[in-house]
């Protein structure tokens, strides 16, 4: 059963927080472009054409989910729901699911590799799927059951050389991951605030047109 939750917001977005306010979450202030550090920026891959702006929006993101991930370590915080503020809530979270890795309730379903964009054909249950085969890109929603899990991520996350979008690391680590069909959260039709963007996920976890 889910105990804590946090949602990740930029002080600047005051109107995507107001969704939760009332419903037991907590604010976790998302770092902005101008405070990523030189360090962060110069670990962080991103391609040549990708804007500067589009690319510090990236850093601030990676660095507000690891923050997260350090806060949970240093107070041992088990089954804790984090969400980015553009979440949607559409359908219940799950009440139990599996406690040796993560489950994503939200985002949507990728390739493997990276560099293959055809869309898997993956059958999903009701309930919770074990990802294999796959994965699930955007932090859009997830839970963490255990903070052991947050301090696996995070001694892998810390000890790559160069750094990549936290969807992708997550991915990489190799840590046990699910999701929880259908997804419990869908991406809100905003602009992102990372770049601008067409799509969005939605409840089955694809990549659709908004």
């Amino acid at each position: 059963m889910i105990q804590h939750k946090f949602f990740i917001n930029l002080d600047k977005d005051i109107h995507r927080a107001e969704k939760f306010i009332g419903k037991d979450f907590i604010r976790w202030r998302a770092t902005p472009r101008e405070e990523v550090s030189k360090e962060l920026d110069e670990r962080m891959r991103s391609m040549y054409n990708f804007p500067r702006q589009s690319h510090l929006a990236r850093c601030g993101c990676f660095h507000s989910h690891t923050s997260l991930l350090l806060h949970i370590i240093e107070n041992r915080l088990n089954n804790v729901l984090v969400c980015e503020d553009d979440a949607v809530e559409v359908n219940p979270l799950p009440s139990d699911y599996p406690d040796g890795g993560i489950t994503y309730v939200g985002g949507f379903i990728h390739a493997s590799k990276m560099m293959d964009n055809k869309v898997p054909d993956v059958t999903l249950k009701k309930g919770i799927n074990f990802i294999s085969g796959y994965r699930v890109l955007m932090t859009l929603s997830y839970i963490i059951p255990k903070w052991e899990i947050a301090k696996e991520l995070l001694d892998y996350i810390d000890a790559r050389p160069r750094f990549s979008a936290i969807d992708i690391m997550y991915g990489n680590h190799g840590v046990l991951q699910y999701l929880n069909y259908p997804a419990s959260f869908i991406e809100e039709g905003v602009q992102s605030t990372i770049h601008k963007k067409t799509k969005r996920s939605n409840e089955l976890y694809q990549w659709v047109k908004f």
